[in-house]
């Protein structure tokens, strides 16, 4: 598994913060390699895109990983009411730095989780940072993006959003968007991304990339910097394989995530 960040070439700094298990990540320039195993507690990523022209993004895509790597081993993720409930407290966490520090007013960020157990694999959303998954089948997006229906006339959509955790001084709840299913048949692989990768890359050129073996999150990093690097680049890309002892079948409540 393989996780990275990087700044991009138009910004000051970088508001994109990751989780992988409980590594965090962030920074101009960051990157991370790990193989987790899938048994009974589950692995949880995540990709916090703290929101552009907004104080502070850093501030809250930090806070909001942070405050997930806190309590993953005590959410059920497998239940709504407790994803809303986790996203809730994020926000209200957000909503009373504000009001504590004025100079934060208006911080807020996307978040985007895979949760993947030895059973199942749920993808959880607000805001447009976006989840695939690659299998056998090709690439599937398994996110919902929170966005404006997009002008006829426009060449590139805004950058605009219609929900967040945070981004506006008053509260507000958030609704997430939920996708659950089984694990897919095989091996397959999964990616998280902020919108500096879903911007510039094709979904052809994000499936082409997340198929090959040797690519991992740097490599889709690389590839949004070379289209461009306009905006704030983060990317997770997780393989997931079967585990097998060397003289016996493959497990079926073990797996290995992995570059």
């Amino acid at each position: 598994m393989s996780a990275a960040t990087h700044k991009g070439y138009a910004r000051s700094g970088n508001e994109d913060s990751f989780l992988v298990g409980h590594h965090i990540g962030g920074g101009d320039l960051d990157q991370l390699t790990v193989e987790l195993m899938v048994g009974s507690n589950a692995v949880v990523l995540a990709i916090a895109d703290g929101l552009g022209g907004h104080k502070a993004g850093e501030v809250a895509s930090r806070y909001a990983v942070e405050q997930i790597s806190a309590v993953r081993e005590e959410v059920d993720f497998g239940d709504d009411t407790s994803v809303s409930e986790l996203l809730d407290s994020i926000g209200r966490g957000l909503h009373h730095q504000m009001l504590e520090t004025p100079a934060l007013s208006g911080m807020g960020t996307t978040i985007v989780l895979a949760v993947v157990t030895a059973q199942s694999l749920t993808f959880i959303n607000v805001g447009d940072s976006r989840g695939y998954v690659i299998d056998e089948r090709g690439l599937h997006q398994t996110t919902y993006d929170d966005v404006p229906p997009k002008s006829l006339t426009a060449s590139r959509r805004t950058g605009a959003i219609t929900q967040a955790l945070g981004g506006i001084p008053t509260r507000m709840g958030v609704i997430p968007h939920i996708h659950r299913s089984s694990l897919p048949a095989g091996d397959w692989s999964l990616i998280l991304c902020s919108d500096g990768v879903t911007d510039f890359l094709s979904s052809r050129e994000i499936a082409s990339i997340g198929r090959s073996g040797n690519a991992d999150a740097m490599t889709l990093v690389d590839s949004a910097l070379r289209a461009g690097g306009e905006d704030n680049i983060s990317a997770i890309v997780a393989r997931y394989a079967q585990y097998k002892h060397n003289d016996g079948p493959a497990l079926g409540d073990e797996a290995l995530l992995h570059r």
